[in-house]
């Protein structure tokens, strides 16, 4: 099964030009592929000799009003994301902790980790 699952990965890099790199040298390796689709989200996949794997996925969106949403997933239950738009007050970003930041057109900054 791991070997038909690594052929899978291999065969899934190359058709959209991923990227993957190994580590080490035997009996220890470490490897990490990654791809990026036409929407810009990306997938980081790391898997090592021993069995251990972990991946972080990213998706990009665009908002119903305008702007886009990034976010991101990893294997292990971990989640962020951050929302990002402008208007006429300025530019905002909000983010999945409850951050906030606006920068008005004047310059001014509102939230921003101040």
């Amino acid at each position: 099964m791991k070997s038909s699952y690594f052929a899978l990965a291999v065969l899934l890099a190359s058709s959209i030009g991923a990227r993957a790199e190994c580590f080490g040298e035997y009996p220890y390796r470490v490897c990490t592929d990654s791809y990026t689709d036409s929407r810009g989200n990306t997938t980081v996949r790391s898997y090592d000799t021993m069995g251990n794997t972990y991946s972080v996925d990213t998706r990009v969106r665009d908002l119903p009003g305008g702007g886009t949403e990034v976010g991101s997933s990893d294997s292990e239950g971990n989640s962020y994301s951050i929302r990002s738009w402008s208007d006429s007050s300025g530019s905002h970003t909000v983010d999945s902790e409850g951050n906030r930041c606006t920068i008005t057109p004047t310059g001014r900054m509102i939230g921003c980790g101040q």
